[in-house]
């Protein structure tokens, strides 16, 4: 009995050192076959060095310190760099690769990764090797922590950045087969900030955000700026034609439930609601500068043919503000006209339904005067017609005075009271009706150094001026709006010279309505 104790005890040991020595060598022939594929099964125009690697096969966890991934273009140059600390797999599922050719792991994990790509170099046709995973990749949690990307132009240049990345997707589904056109990666829940962003537009202007928030479909951006790369002065050095110089600055640009699907080869962008606060714009026009006679398209023909869908149900504007200056003369300091507290509602701005786009705006000129400005269209109509309608409320004259001199070489005095004006058009023409109701309203022509008035032009001007709306028994004059639009303009210059005929057919016409 004490002989099969010690047998049986000795066979346990034996039993327990030949399973240590095999886990020993599966591990070391794993290690193995891991490396002998990183280093040799890769295609030649893709290289990964590493530190170490680590192997634990009883959880199934595999990780790689220190690694440089390179892909290299079609002149051997390096197109992709990516670098990380760490790369971790935890919990690798072997029943699912062994029996069903499907990779599914618990948790991949990259530490302080940094990816920099080469825009301008041509990438290697990738072919599909025999054997090649057709099926899902599964991923119980993806998580990276302070990543940092960079794309460079083959000048070296930085054409779009971001720095701080943290990502955490949940339940990732990743598929390889791409015979179906729809979303190669899918996940139930996940979370992306970055600091620091940039992205180039082109020769004149640049992106800038502090931050960016993506939190399932909630997508917000904080203290966005779209501005032009040079000064004012600059601008007008290095342009041959006429080119605003902008300055956007939002406070908070949010967007929520989005979602972007593909549908019978086309990409679908939906998002219900996109709300903009504290918009700030600066605009600045040197009129010294050639015109820029290309043909401007109307905003229903833009949406029309973008090379994707859009579904936006509200965009809401809180609290902005316009500031718009044109340089009309080499030694006047040009004057801004500003629109103050502005708030704005964009309806169905889409072209993927039937539904009317509609704008309502809201604002104070030149923070005195009520003003709002409406206007609607239908992306499907070919002729791009709309219809915009408006109205101001006791325009502060006084305030408008500064940029009336500087643009116009004219200073107003009056009581304008009230104005509304409705009217609709084409990519083409535009015709409507105007009323305002006003008194005592005269205007002064100054002289070309604005230094004094030219009295003679003054009192030519103010002779066709009708006596004010008191004269009418309904005390307001009416005016026709009847215009062609130029089409190297933009629509709002097409709703400028719409307004303004309508107006000056009120101060200097028959004032009266027309059944």
């Amino acid at each position: 009995m004490v002989l099969k104790k010690s047998n049986l005890f000795k066979i346990s040991i034996a039993i327990v050192v030949l399973g240590l020595l095999s886990l020993l060598c599966a591990h070391s022939f794993v290690k193995y076959k891991i490396k002998q594929h990183l280093q040799e099964n890769l295609p030649q125009h893709l290289n990964i060095n590493y530190n170490s690697i680590s192997l634990n096969l009883l959880v199934g966890n595999v990780s790689l310190d220190k690694i440089v991934f390179k892909e290299f273009s079609t002149n051997n140059k390096a197109k992709t760099v990516v670098k990380a600390d760490k790369i971790a797999v935890k919990n690798i599922g072997y029943i699912p690769l062994l029996f069903h050719n499907k990779i599914s792991l618990g948790k991949l994990e990259i530490d302080n990764p940094e990816l920099t790509y080469y825009t301008g170099l041509e990438t290697h046709l990738k072919h599909k090797k025999e054997g090649a995973l057709e099926n899902i990749i599964s991923i119980g949690e993806f998580k990276s922590t302070n990543g940092n990307i960079i794309f460079l132009n083959d000048k070296e240049e930085t054409v779009a950045s971001a720095e701080h990345i943290f990502i955490t997707l949940k339940d990732v589904a990743f598929k390889t087969d791409k015979k179906e056109n729809n979303n190669p990666i899918k996940y139930s829940n996940g979370t992306i900030t970055a600091q620091k962003l940039y992205s180039n537009l082109g020769k004149f202007e640049a992106f800038y955000a502090k931050s960016l928030v993506v939190k399932n479909e909630l997508v917000m951006v904080h203290n966005l700026q779209l501005k032009t790369k040079y000064t004012k002065e600059e601008l007008s050095k290095n342009i041959i034609t006429e080119r605003d110089f902008i300055n956007l600055k939002i406070e908070e640009l949010k967007l929520e439930n989005t979602s972007f699907n593909y549908a019978k080869s086309t990409s679908i962008l939906r998002i219900p609601l996109i709300s903009i606060i504290e918009p700030n714009l600066e605009v600045y026009r040197d009129k010294l500068i050639a015109d820029d006679l290309s043909y401007k398209p109307m905003y229903s023909k833009m949406l029309r043919e973008l090379p994707l869908k859009i579904s936006v149900d509200s965009v809401l504007i809180k609290q902005g503000q316009i500031a718009y200056q044109e340089k009309l003369e080499q030694h006047i300091k040009p004057e801004k006209l500003s629109f103050n507290k502005v708030n704005a509602s964009i309806s169905n701005l889409n072209n993927d339904s039937n539904k009317r786009t509609i704008v309502r705006t809201n604002s104070l000129l030149m923070n005195k005067t009520p003003l709002a400005l409406n206007w609607s269209f239908d992306i499907h109509k070919k002729s791009d017609s709309f219809t915009a309608w408006g109205s101001f409320t006791n325009l502060d004259i006084a305030s408008i005075n500064p940029f009336l001199n500087t643009n116009l070489r004219v200073t107003a005095e009056g009581d304008m009271q009230r104005m509304y004006f409705t009217f609709s058009g084409t990519k083409q023409t535009a015709t409507g009706d105007l009323k305002i109701k006003y008194n005592n309203f005269k205007f002064k022509i100054l002289k070309k150094d604005r230094l004094g008035v030219n009295k003679l032009l003054t009192k030519l001007g103010n002779l066709i001026i009708k006596e004010g709306s008191k004269s009418n028994p309904k005390n307001f004059r009416y005016g026709k709006i009847k215009v062609e639009r130029d089409t190297t303009k933009s629509f709002f210059n097409y709703l400028w010279i719409s307004i303004k005929g309508g107006l000056l057919d009120a101060l200097t016409g028959k004032g009266i309505k027309e059944e």
